[in-house]
Order: structure tokens, then sequence, then C-alpha cells
């Protein structure tokens, strides 16, 4: 397993992806253009001044393989990241693409998810507890050891990835971001948009919680 620190890739322990994380993530890269207005859904891993924020959609590519995308916010030491660049972001995709859910954690992101909602963007609350994460965590590391997912070259969205940690629990695991090697907000951002895009959810009056 690598991990990628001061833009290289070095050696490092065994991440959640196994062994041959490395190379199982590196097979999966297969350049894709999203086709405008086709359904497309969202994950958010969202903070402020300590960590990244991360923005991560996906396509059903044909024959049915997953395609993801990350745009990835850094907080400098003085300019924390400001969520109203994720919101103006959010807007643009919605506007751009079909998009049936945007999961996100109401820690970092309840009010600005209100606003969006309120402009007819569908937002999908995703309480990141345990029980919770397990769940999402164990479907997308399915999805990606049975090679179901494909990504663009992006060094700092594998960085996210291949950076995670587990942490288990009775029900199986989830990432830990407290014993990771680095940044992995994509990599949680990505597990609640496949989670979405699995479930699908209708429509409500008000905010789902997923």
């Amino acid at each position: 397993f690598r991990v990628f620190r001061l833009g290289q890739w070095v050696d490092g322990v065994e991440g959640w992806l196994g062994a041959d994380g490395w190379a199982l993530w590196a097979g999966l890269e297969d350049a894709y253009e999203f086709v405008d207005g086709a359904p497309t859904w969202v994950g958010i891993d969202a903070a402020i001044v300590r960590d990244t924020t991360a923005v991560v959609w996906i396509q059903r590519r044909p024959y049915g393989r997953i395609h993801a995308k990350a745009k990835i916010w850094t907080p400098k030491v003085d300019e924390p990241v400001d969520l109203r660049d994720v919101m103006g972001f959010v807007r643009e995709l919605a506007t751009r693409y079909q998009v049936g859910g945007v999961a996100f954690d109401p820690r970092f992101m309840d009010w600005p998810a209100k606003v969006l909602y309120d402009e007819g963007i569908p937002m999908v609350r995703v309480d990141q507890s345990t029980e919770r994460m397990t769940g999402i965590i164990g479907d997308l590391y399915t999805v990606i050891r049975e090679k179901g997912l494909t990504h663009d070259r992006d060094p700092l969205f594998a960085a996210h990835v291949l950076n995670a940690m587990v942490s288990t629990n009775p029900r199986g695991f989830t990432l830990s971001k407290g014993k990771s090697r680095g940044h992995i907000d994509a990599a949680i951002g990505l597990g609640l948009a496949v989670y979405l895009m699995r479930n699908q959810p209708k429509p409500r009056p008000s905010l789902f919680v997923g």
C-alpha cells in the first residue's frame, strides 16, 4: 500500500482496500466525460478549518459501471474553507445534471443544505454514525473490489481514497480520520454518493434523512 505525501507516493501500512489497494485504484482509471442532463448523485464531506472539504459526484457509464469525479477544498492557516464556494459548486452540478440527491453530514452543512434545499436541490441528510457509515463504507468497498467503479487521473482524489484506514466494530468496519495517513474526505464523499445512487431516495416534503 502507498500513501500520498508531499506530492509523491511513499510506502505505508496497509489501508482499507488491502495490500493491493494502490494497484487496484490505479487499475480503475478510465477517463469519462459526464453526460449533461444525465442522472447524477453527489456526496459532500465538509469541514471549515482543520480538514478539507470534498464534493464527489457520480454517474453510471454505459454497461453500468459508476464513474466518479471529485472537487476538494483545502483550508489555509488564515483562510478557512468558505462553504459559499461549496454551495456554488453544488448549484453548478444541479444546473448541469439531473441530480437525484446530494448527501451531506449536518455537522457543518446543516444551514447550507437548508438553503440549497429551499432552492429545489434534493439534499439528503446522512448522519455519519458508526452504524450508518459501516454499511455505506462496506458497500463502497464491495463496489471498488468488484471493479464496478472508474475515475479520472486525479492524484488528490486518489490520495484521499488510499490514505484511509479502518476502524473496526462488531458490524464490520468504517473509515477513521484519526487513524488515517492524511485527508480522506473525498473517500467519505464517494461513499455517500454511491449510497444515494444505490438507494435512490424518493422526493419528500422535508429534508430526507438517509
